[in-house]
């Protein structure tokens, strides 16, 4: 993740991880055949620790708009706590919608209902679907980029809100409540890269 973070998807990036993670090329070569083959699995890791994160607190909200607007300001709000992911997710986004997006596995049900129970607009489910993706991507690239405000993934989640027709006094409601701090597991790719790159910035300890 962080070589993919730092390089981009378009460059070779094997032989960096192969140094990096401190394994024979034969080894890597047991797992991995492509740059694609490792992109694909290190969001899968990412996406499902994620999600297993934010599922943990929208789970059980029973108003479909309310887990939309939960879940987004989460996920916006856990990228921009590990710069790391935002780089990453910033770099990989569009490469990934619609085969391994998050966004696109367990978002339709949510949007689904709320079309059915009136919340959202009378639009399709794939164009609200496309818009709730379209301004996350946006947002983790703005976040990726540089400082933004402390409000800002509240204001991104109520533009989008706004965007399928919700109410903005509704939308501003819906994203009011204070959020629980998401906190990854010792074995999540979140903290192992963390923990690396707090590694490499760390001054030496070797006296001369």
């Amino acid at each position: 993740m962080i070589v993919f973070a730092q390089r981009g998807i378009g460059a070779s990036v094997i032989p960096d991880v192969i140094a990096a993670a401190g394994v024979s090329q034969g080894s890597f070569y047991n797992y991995f055949r492509t740059n694609d083959d490792l992109l694909a699995a290190v969001s899968d890791a990412l996406s499902h620790d994620m999600v297993q994160m934010i599922e943990s607190v929208v789970g059980n909200i029973e108003d479909p708009a309310l887990r939309v607007a939960t879940g987004i300001r989460l996920y916006l709000h856990l990228a921009r706590s590990y710069p790391v992911v935002a780089q990453f997710l910033s770099g990989t986004g569009l490469s990934l919608v619609g085969k391994k997006s998050a966004v696109y596995e367990h978002l339709p049900s949510d949007i689904k209902e709320g079309l059915k129970r009136g919340t959202f607009d009378d639009a399709s489910a794939d164009v609200a679907l496309d818009m709730v993706a379209g301004a996350g991507l946006i947002a983790v690239h703005r976040m990726a980029k540089g400082r933004t405000t402390r409000d800002y993934p509240e204001r991104i989640v109520q533009a989008v809100l706004r965007s399928i027709g919700v109410p903005a006094s509704s939308a501003a409601q819906l994203t009011s409540a204070p959020l629980p701090k998401l906190v990854p597991p010792p074995e999540s790719p979140l903290e192992k890269a963390k923990e690396k790159l707090a590694a490499k910035t760390e001054p030496s300890n070797l006296s001369a």
